[in-house]
């Protein structure tokens, strides 16, 4: 790839991934890819950016590398692309227009019938920023939208962000490209965000956030239109990594699917767009869903694992999450626990009837926790699959910490994080063995395994509440394994509360009674 492009290719590039629409009838097809994005890459360097301290770093070295005068093979190595997809055999070319995207339209709370996102190409920028290039594409019974979004964040220098989206209405068979440009000066957009009360740092790291602010735009909009015949949902396939169908099982308690707010009006004709929600048009739009993941299941599992286990971390980060305030105050001093760790604000059954102290390693204990319950009905997957899932549901935990580690206790230093991660790593690897064992020889090694991972081996535990854990992963794990496969894989799924066992932890154990009491006589009941 290097050779064919010309220039040297971005860390992560993902190059078998392609997010494509296709119109069956007329052979009409456009599709977005990397190589192509990066192929339309400045290759001369007339574009290039340079780093917020690239001036105080030439100053310090005038005299040690006068005699270099040019740079060899340069480029725009912040990967900043035009790309609006390629067209392969159209029917009918893009025309300029002046029909924008009906954004009203694309608001209605409309059934989704298939959304997905693929990653194409991403770079760190030598640890200056971030530069990517992703896909979304989201399919209703009546119409589909396809984002292609390039974001750039060149710390302390810009923010640029690239849009392509491909609107196609299915009843007329139109079909809208629009495309923007914005880029503002960081300082500028940081100050935007700090003016509105938000989290800049935070907010500045989130291209969805970025694209939701004021910024100058760079470039004017452009539309593009072409119109197709034989219309109708059932002449579209989008490609791209698809999430697997679920089916409707009842809900096992404590663990239960969430659940999505649909609307009546799919089923009623709306005057206003004809068609629209016909029932011909809802059976056609399930057919192509049906088709696109027919297409998808067998090549693209480590995509669907990849999406699926992004949202399972954030519900198992959730269960503690925390903030610290301070941190964000003008001059505000963080206070310290006794281990001299910073003390969040946390809300929630484990800190507030717990009373456990909302740290990041708190945190990260409870959301392991919950990462294990997921880990063991995920061994239940095809061999074949469950490796990936496996994989990706880790990854995602460490870019959740490492992004606490920068959010909330302002850790910049690359070498810093990576210390707290390996650290991490190893408690995993610990973990998994001792709740293990626990499942295998019963409740009291299991609490001994909680209360050394979750509690820090104290001696002051809770006891009823070392109960109630236990007794809730007991009771989720059971909840899992009466899914089936489809519906754990479909992601959609939240965590019950630990304080509904307090009445199962309560009951007395008849094990009690065969004890011997202190004078060696057997108590009796």
């Amino acid at each position: 790839m290097t050779a064919k492009l010309g220039i040297a290719p971005p860390e992560m590039i993902f190059g078998d991934n392609v997010a494509s629409i296709e119109h069956v009838g007329s052979g009409w097809k456009i599709e977005f890819n990397a190589f192509d994005a990066l192929d339309l890459v400045d290759k001369t360097g007339n574009s290039m950016l340079q780093v917020a301290h690239s001036k105080e770093w030439q100053s310090t070295r005038e005299k040690k590398h006068e005699g270099i005068t040019e740079v060899v093979k340069p480029f725009d190595w912040s990967y900043s692309t035009r790309y609006k997809g390629t067209e392969q055999s159209p029917a009918k070319a893009f025309e300029p227009s002046s029909t924008p995207i009906p954004l009203e339209l694309l608001k209605r709370p409309d059934p989704i019938e298939f959304f997905d996102e693929v990653m194409l190409y991403e770079d760190e920028m030598a640890d200056n920023g971030i530069t990517l290039l992703s896909c979304k594409l989201r399919v209703m019974p009546a119409r589909l939208l396809l984002l292609c979004r390039f974001f750039m964040r060149l710390d302390g220098v810009m923010l640029r962000i690239r849009d392509t989206r491909v609107y196609v209405e299915f009843q007329s068979g139109e079909v809208v490209r629009e495309y923007t440009a914005r880029e503002d000066k960081y300082e500028v957009v940081r100050q935007k965000l700090a003016m509105q009360g938000r989290d800049a740092p935070a907010q500045l790291r989130d291209p969805n956030n970025i694209s939701r602010t004021r910024i100058a735009q760079h470039r004017s909009l452009s539309f593009s239109s072409s119109v197709l015949a034989e219309s109708g949902a059932s002449n579209y396939v989008p490609s791209a990594a698809a999430p697997s169908s679920s089916s409707k099982n009842p809900t096992p308690y404590p663990y239960s699917p969430k659940s999505h707010s649909t609307t009546a009006a799919a089923s009623t004709k709306d005057p206003a767009e004809p068609g629209s929600q016909s029932t011909s048009s809802i059976s056609a739009s399930r057919k192509l869903a049906a088709e696109v993941r027919k297409r998808a299941t067998s090549v693209t599992e480590t995509y669907i694992a990849y999406s699926v286990c992004e949202k399972l971390i954030k519900e198992c980060a959730n269960q503690a999450d925390y903030t610290i305030p301070q941190r964000h105050e003008k001059n505000g001093v963080v206070p310290k626990g006794a281990d001299g760790e910073d003390l969040g604000v946390g809300k929630g059954w484990w800190y507030e009837d717990l009373g456990l102290a909302p740290t990041f390693s708190t945190w990260a204990q409870i959301t392991f926790l919950h990462m294990y319950i997921l880990t063991v009905r995920l061994r239940a997957f095809p061999a074949a699959h469950a490796p990936s899932w496996h994989q990706h549901l880790l990854d995602h935990f460490f870019y959740s910490a490492e992004d606490r580690l920068v959010r909330e206790h302002n850790i910049q230093a690359r070498s810093l994080r990576n210390k707290y991660l390996k650290d991490l790593f190893t408690q995993w690897r610990g973990l998994l063995a001792g709740y293990d064992e626990g499942l295998v020889k019963g409740d009291a090694v299991l609490a001994t395994a909680v209360w050394r991972n979750v509690f820090g081996g104290k001696e002051d535990v809770d006891l009823v509440g070392l109960g109630e854990v236990v007794s809730y992963m007991r009771g989720v794990l059971k909840g899992l394994d009466g899914m089936e496969d489809e519906v754990v894989a479909d992601g959609e799924i939240q965590f019950g509360d630990p304080r509904s066992q307090r009445k199962v932890v309560e009951v007395r154990s008849k094990m009690l009674d065969s004890l011997p009491r202190e004078d060696g006589d057997q108590s009796k009941k």
